[in-house]
């Protein structure tokens, strides 16, 4: 027998090309069939998860079969991070993290945007208000803000049996859960028959229509969190979950099915060559055939056409393209377009689809999303400590400083130099001097040791970075020069008073050019394309009848 990646019992996932990749567990190596040739055999055989299904592996490489993750396992054995967690999970490495005390509240400055309060770095960078966390806060495996922030989950499944088109159904809370409400935050609508209301207090009611999206059966599974209880520690987010069967889903004399099938394929066809014009324009920019102007200015105008084909056709294709929308906004956002929330937000909006393959592709993107986040809040909590520096608070200054190089190691959202840690050098070094030596003990300069460390990390990157002269980055090596010119006057007893104004006077005109964001510092965060709260309203509600 060949030697072999994996043994019986592996959890792996399975390449299927355009439908994705698939779950599966290997039962057998070295696998043949009857009818093959007695010489012709492949490495794996593989029961898959979804539906038990036996397929076999042509070769044995990552192209065709790869070891799951857990985060794979997570994304496809259950229907959100809100999910209960199933032993198998837990298996291969599921765990939770220590208990804390979380920072969450919903007493915000009412001036902060609500949808960027992530960039304090509060809350694991989650939004510290639960009642405003998001499509992505709530269902997203990477996002994940009710286990990072150790909020308790309550779970409630309600299983409703079996209707048929033309069926009235009609539910409403038992008795122990009478009076919750709050579930209208980010239901996951998508999921239920068309003309079937859902409400704020958990009911639903109407009569069932033809879905001319969905088989003759469908099974539903309905999902719907509420928040309002966020701070009660024996409730905490409460996740309701409503299954159901649908039978005889058949059009009616009155429906054109062909119309309806000709006017999804024509639909389908333009998000396509939409798609593939995307793809041409970034191909562009990456061949640094366009600049970053032309490539942001040509897909947004694109993104456009395409969210309005999304508005227009909601359902197109189970939400696959609402997952390909929120994907290119993250290429225009890595251009330094203010599109993240774009990103979440239709990503976020894919995930309540249900479907398999369109919630494993919103993972992935979503896995760079979060990332994103962290470097967004990298750099506003960089300016937050300039601003700091600014009004000579530098406790504050070096305390968020080091936060923010620990988001993402020293990096920020365009901010690639070491800026963060040069930052925090020069808080250390106003800190030291306007402390001042109390003894002749030499502990008392260990910040100097620490400001170099600091400096010497921060050059480090710069250099890295290949895109400053032989003088490196000019605050660093000015820096670095003050520093050393600092040194020598100490050591002969020298007084500092000129020294330290005129380092405060060249401080602040770096910290403005920060803020103003002049090269070499990153530019301005830019405009919001659209207003966040217009585009939520634009997400689509309960369904249709078509």
């Amino acid at each position: 027998m060949a030697e072999y990646r994996f043994k019986v019992g592996t959890t792996v996932m399975c390449n299927f090309g355009e439908q994705g990749w698939k779950l599966g567990r290997i039962v057998a190596l070295n696998y043949r069939e009857t009818t093959w040739a007695e010489d012709i055999f492949v490495p794996y055989q593989v029961l898959l998860d979804d539906n038990y299904t036996l397929i076999y592996v042509p070769e044995d490489n990552d192209r065709y079969c790869r070891e799951a993750t857990v985060e794979d396992v997570r994304i496809l054995k259950r229907k959100d991070a809100l999910a209960d967690i199933e032993s198998e999970i837990i298996d291969v490495g599921q765990s939770k993290p220590d208990s804390k005390e979380n920072k969450l509240s919903c007493d915000n400055d009412p001036n902060e945007s609500t949808y960027e309060r992530y960039r304090k770095g509060r809350c694991h960078c989650c939004n510290d208000c639960p009642k405003d966390w998001s499509y992505v806060e709530l269902y997203s495996e990477h996002y994940r803000c009710t286990i990072r922030n150790d909020l308790k989950i309550t779970r409630h499944e309600f299983n409703l049996g079996k209707f048929k088109v033309g069926d009235e159904i009609k539910f409403s809370l038992s008795e122990e859960l009478a009076g919750k409400s709050g579930f209208m935050q980010n239901p996951t609508l998508v999921r239920l028959p068309p003309g079937i209301i859902f409400s704020d207090d958990a009911s639903l009611s109407g009569k069932v229509h033809f879905d001319p999206h969905r088989e003759s059966e469908y099974s539903v599974g309905f999902v719907a969190v509420s928040t309002i209880d966020w701070n009660n520690h024996d409730v905490g987010i409460l996740r309701l979950e409503i299954n159901f069967e649908i039978e005889g889903n058949n059009p009616g004399k009155n429906f054109d099915i062909k119309s309806f099938e000709k006017t999804q394929t024509k639909a389908r066809s333009q998000a396509v060559n939409l798609l593939k014009k995307l793809n041409r324009t970034w191909d562009l920019w990456e061949s640094q055939s366009l600049s970053n102007r032309a490539v942001c200015d040509g897909m947004i105008a694109d993104l456009k056409l395409l969210r309005e084909l999304c508005e227009n056709h909601p359902r197109l294709d189970n939400g696959r393209w609402w997952a390909h929308l929120g994907g290119f906004h993250m290429n225009v956002h890595k251009l330094l377009e203010n599109t993240l929330f774009e990103c979440e937000l239709y990503l976020g909006y894919a995930l309540t689809f249900g479907d398999d393959y369109v919630r494993y592709y919103a993972e992935q993107n979503l896995n760079g999303c979060y990332q994103k986040r962290l470097l967004e809040t990298a750099r506003f909590m960089w300016y937050d400590g300039i601003e700091y520096i600014l009004q000579n608070d530098w406790e504050n200054a070096i305390s968020t400083f080091r936060e923010a190089a620990l988001k993402k190691d020293g990096w920020g959202w365009a901010v690639n130099h070491g800026d963060i840690w040069l930052a925090e050098a020069v808080a250390t070094i106003l800190q030291g001097v306007d402390n001042g030596p109390n003894s002749g003990n030499p502990k008392d300069l260990d910040w100097i040791d620490e400001a170099e460390k600091l400096l010497e990390k921060a050059s480090t990157r710069a250099n890295a970075a290949g895109v400053f002269d032989a003088e490196g980055h000019p605050w660093i090596s000015e820096v670095i020069s003050s520093l050393k010119s600092y040194k020598d006057l100490i050591s002969n007893n020298n007084d500092t008073t000129d020294w330290l104004s005129e380092f405060m006077i060249r401080t602040v005109f770096w910290c403005s050019q920060v803020l103003a964001g002049v090269a070499p510092f990153p530019p301005k965060c830019r405009e919001r394309l659209a207003d966040e709260s217009a585009l939520i309203e634009k997400l689509p509600g309960h369904n249709a009848l078509y």
